[in-house]
Order: C-alpha cells, then structure tokens, then sequence
C-alpha cells in the first residue's frame, strides 16, 4: 500500500496545481463588446479575449470572420469586421471556437496547446495529457 501512495504523491506533482480547481472558477471569457460604425462591426475588447484564451489572434480572427462569412481585419487591438453583427451572434460563434480549439473534449479544461505535426494538428491539454485530433483554422 505505501507503493500507490508514493505513486499517487508522485503523479500529483507532476500535475499542475490549478488543475485540481474547477475549469470555470478560472476560465472566465470576457463578453464580446461589439459597436457598429457605419457598415462595420467593432470587436472592441478582442485583445482581452485572445488573452484569456491563449491563442493568436489571427487564428481567432480567422475562424470567427470565416463563420460569419465576412471580411475582418485589425485595428490597433480591435477586431473589424464588414457588415452588422450583434454581440449575440458574435458571442455565439466564439463559444463554438472555445469548445472546439480551447477546452480539452476528456477533461473539459482550458489548459490546451494548439501543435502541429507534419500532417495533422493536434489540441495537448497539460491538465490530463489528452492529445486530441482537430481540423486546421
């Protein structure tokens, strides 16, 4: 028995400490704040949100300006996008772009990296060591 404690005390420090806590005490994504100029939508905070989800924010800009099916582009830390949108449907397609590329499909935690093979990418969750495929951005 003293055996498994000692495997057990050791594989617990090797696990992160924060991944003993509860995903959403942690990961909260900020609302997206949204103003229209004109034909235009201005992602005002999408700086803050790229932070907190640990990804670049081409990617982001990419998969969200792809399924709204419109141009987007930078401006300082805002993201502009062709045409009207509400935060809604803005919000709506970010919480598919965090449940697909973010949160780890075993543990459901935040704690992923994006890596590339040379022929496929993959979502590593150092919280529990899944190695999930997924499609390109």
């Amino acid at each position: 028995m003293d055996d498994y404690e000692k495997m057990l005390q050791r594989a617990r420090s090797q696990v992160p400490a924060d991944a003993f806590k509860r995903s959403g005490e942690r990961f909260q994504v900020p609302k997206v704040q949204l103003m229209l100029q004109g034909n235009r939508s201005i992602w005002q905070n999408f700086h803050e949100i790229v932070e907190v989800l640990n990804r670049p924010g081409k990617e982001v800009l990419k998969y969200i300006s792809g399924q709204l099916a419109t141009a987007g582009g930078f401006e300082g830390s805002n993201a502009v996008f062709q045409g009207k949108f509400t935060a809604d449907a803005v919000d709506d397609v970010l919480a598919h772009y965090i449940d697909y590329y973010v949160t780890c499909p075993v543990c459901g935690r935040p704690d992923t990296s994006e890596v590339r093979d040379e022929s496929a990418y993959w979502l590593t969750c150092s919280a529990c060591g899944a190695r999930t495929s997924i499609r390109p951005v």
